[in-house]
């Protein structure tokens, strides 16, 4: 392994331990405020599909993400093994779709807590602040819509 190679794996890890322990602390603090016990907060899977489950009324939306995301990127990494590109194709197109559930539960999220549009863009855009935000505010959750 070269030393640029090295240089920027290290700085991802450093960038992704950063962003894990602030996403943590955002979650931490809004899932204090729902009835939902706040230490699932360091599991992230678990509580990605709490959120769901707190701001979808559809019960099962969050395991169809789960799967799309997770799925999509594993097709992804086979395609890009085997140079199969219809396989990397449907991965790309089950992480956009991931993508997309995941914004629209930004935005059930906002109408969960009775937010405004500001703080809806701060969780689509940079999550943990957005989290952080809204976990030291005022908003109350209101319930799933």
């Amino acid at each position: 392994m070269t030393l640029e190679l090295t240089n920027y794996l290290t700085n991802y890890a450093i960038f992704a331990v950063i962003w894990y322990v602030l996403q943590t602390f955002g979650y931490f603090k809004t899932l204090r405020k729902t009835p939902t016990n706040p230490i699932i907060a360091f599991i992230p899977i678990v509580r990605e599909i709490q959120m769901f489950n707190l701001t979808w009324k559809a019960k099962g939306i969050g395991y169809i993400w789960c799967v799309l995301a997770v799925g999509g990127l594993a097709l992804f990494l086979v395609s890009s093994n085997t140079g199969i590109q219809f396989i990397g194709w449907l991965g790309l197109v089950m992480m956009i779709a991931s993508v997309v559930i995941h914004i629209m539960r930004s935005l059930r999220q906002s109408k969960a807590f009775n937010i405004g549009g500001g703080l809806t863009t701060m969780l689509i855009l940079v999550n943990p602040i957005g989290h952080i935000v809204l976990g030291l505010s005022q908003a109350e959750y209101k319930g799933a819509m």
